[in-house]
């Protein structure tokens, strides 16, 4: 691949996969993939540059790149540009329209103060890992995926983001309550930029700041081992957990756009 996708988002997309992705140039853009984990939707998508094309055109394009997968996911590297027919098309269609907000760190983050009675550190033994498959599990469940396979989902991801660790391309950090995970979350880094990943609260401990105290304690891990990197996070466009992150000192870049078709009663 002679050049990659420009969009920040994506790019830190397919900085955070590391070799477990394949990108291969395609006449539409370029086809991202992770054989691996086939169903990890957007691990496996059509990445659409220049003038978006038409929605019937990108869709066959997809499924002739991925002739065994359930789903489409569709990703679009403009984030300068007006997608708005496109994406009304594409919902009228059953597609999930993902909107996020790609946000960097500009200056010095705010402080964040540790919960009275948490205890943030590294993800690193098998039990912790463990505690961060099943959280993963329990906020997917209550984001509406369906229980059963999901695991199998989840375990493979977690076995992707250990693999990425143990190559030097990052870390996982928990905020513990005892021996209890309340919240986690991935900082992955080629030394020249980093991308936050998965950052989640478990739904009992929300709105006590333990996003916040992670975040900042991920950034200064950050400092000590990449102190060139320039932080990226993502989050759903015009939410919370964006607004919590720009109070943090983090900024609007771009705005990333991603359109999925799940498989059905998935």
């Amino acid at each position: 691949m002679t050049s990659g996708p420009k969009s920040l988002g994506i790019a830190t997309d397919i900085l955070v996969l590391g070799d477990r992705a394949r990108v291969e140039t395609h006449e539409l853009g370029w086809v991202l993939r992770t054989p691996d984990e086939p169903d990890f939707w957007y691990g496996n998508q059509l990445i659409l540059k220049g003038d978006p094309p038409a929605p019937d055109l990108a869709i066959a394009a997809f499924r002739e790149a991925f002739p065994k997968a359930e789903h489409v996911t569709l990703s679009w590297d403009a984030p300068e540009r007006s997608l708005a027919a496109d994406l009304d098309n594409l919902a009228e269609r059953g597609f999930i329209i993902e909107q996020d907000d790609v946000l960097s760190l500009e200056a010095p983050p705010a402080k964040a103060k540790v919960p009275h009675g948490f205890q943030l550190r590294k993800v690193e033994s098998d039990r912790d890992w463990a505690k961060v498959a099943d959280l993963k599990v329990e906020i997917g469940v209550e984001e509406g995926y369906a229980e059963e396979g999901y695991h199998a989902f989840i375990r493979g991801r977690c076995a992707g983001w250990r693999k990425a660790i143990a190559a030097g391309e990052g870390a996982w950090f928990g905020a513990f309550e005892g021996e209890t995970l309340a919240a986690d979350l991935g900082l992955f880094t080629d030394g020249l930029i980093a991308r936050f990943q998965s950052v989640e609260t478990a739904a009992a401990y929300r709105r006590r700041g333990l996003c916040s105290a992670l975040v900042v304690y991920a950034l200064n891990w950050l400092a000590a081992h990449a102190p060139q990197a320039h932080p990226v996070i993502v989050a759903e466009a015009d939410g919370d957990a964006g607004r919590l992150y720009r109070r943090l000192g983090f900024a609007l870049t771009e705005r990333q756009t991603s359109a999925l078709l799940r498989p059905e009663g998935r």
